[in-house]
């Protein structure tokens, strides 16, 4: 699936079935060792750049959720 179809399957979706889809895919990923805490690291410092405080201040919330056992908040 390329970033247009990808961008089409998921843009009208509620935030919550967002985040169960991204914990998910997070959780496989880290089983494979896809991901993982640094990895996530990185891609924050390389999106960083390009967000508002806020959305920073949002992808810290969700790496860190993402990051604690079955992404409990």
């Amino acid at each position: 699936m390329n970033i247009n179809e990808q961008y089409e399957t998921y843009r009208n979706k509620p935030r919550d079935e967002l985040m169960e889809t991204l914990l998910r895919l997070t959780a496989e990923q880290k089983q494979t060792g896809e991901m993982s805490e640094g990895k996530m690291e990185e891609i924050y410092r390389m999106l960083a750049p390009m967000l508002s405080e806020s959305q920073k201040a949002r992808m810290r919330e969700i790496i860190a959720r993402l990051n604690t056992p079955n992404g409990q908040k």
